[in-house]
């Protein structure tokens, strides 16, 4: 697991760099235009200020927010395990009959969430500067947890977890993966089944099957 989290971190810092020296020509470039004898008095430059503006805005956005959250979470939690999920609804559409029969609201969309496994179960956690516990999974109520291949519904191949929930017929599909430098994405082959033996390691002996 800290494998991958470091091999993903390596990748993420890389399009950092790549993204802020981009950034940076194209803001150069602006600030020359504004300078420029030629450039006329309309509304061109300021525009091209807030495009620059709302790119570099745009390219952190939720990875940035999520990064936080899991630094802050690996704070509160240090002995659970933390990385992202993001589930896979059009191939089990299971989860939100679960929440309502828990009466648990949360909006766990497509998207990356953080995810705390630990001694209790697996939780989804908020991001941000103040992370908070949505949901949790029990033990008593997961199966077995296994990477595998799958086809998503766009016929897109994707290498991700399976979660067999009670008593629901079909596994809850997830993808892994983590935040680092405002990049996020799934783990490799090998991170995701890093992440699944990670999981079932910390599965309590007397839940284990």
């Amino acid at each position: 697991m800290e494998q991958a989290r470091t091999r993903f971190s390596r990748r993420a810092l890389l399009i950092g760099v790549a993204t802020l020296l981009a950034a940076t020509i194209v803001g150069a470039t602006v600030v020359l235009l504004l300078h420029s004898p030629v450039s006329d008095t309309g509304f061109g430059p300021v525009i091209a200020v807030i495009a620059v503006v709302l790119l570099l805005l745009g390219l952190g956005g939720s990875g940035i927010w999520n990064w936080i959250g899991l630094v802050r979470i690996r704070r509160l939690r240090p002995n659970a395990l933390v990385f992202l999920a993001r589930r896979e609804p059009s191939l089990a559409p299971d989860l939100p009959m679960y929440l309502h029969r828990h009466d648990i609201t949360a909006d766990v969309s497509d998207r990356w969430v953080a995810a705390v496994i630990d001694e209790l179960g697996m939780a989804a956690w908020s991001s941000g500067v103040r992370p908070r516990e949505i949901f949790v999974m029990p033990w008593s109520e997961l199966g077995e947890v296994k990477a595998l291949e799958f086809t998503s519904l766009e016929g897109q191949p994707r290498f991700g977890i399976a979660v067999d929930v009670a008593p629901f017929p079909l596994p809850l599909l997830v993808r892994v993966g983590e935040a680092a430098f405002g990049t996020q994405g799934a783990f490799d082959r090998a991170g995701t089944i890093a992440v699944s033996d990670a999981a079932n390691a910390r599965r309590p002996v007397h839940a284990r099957a």
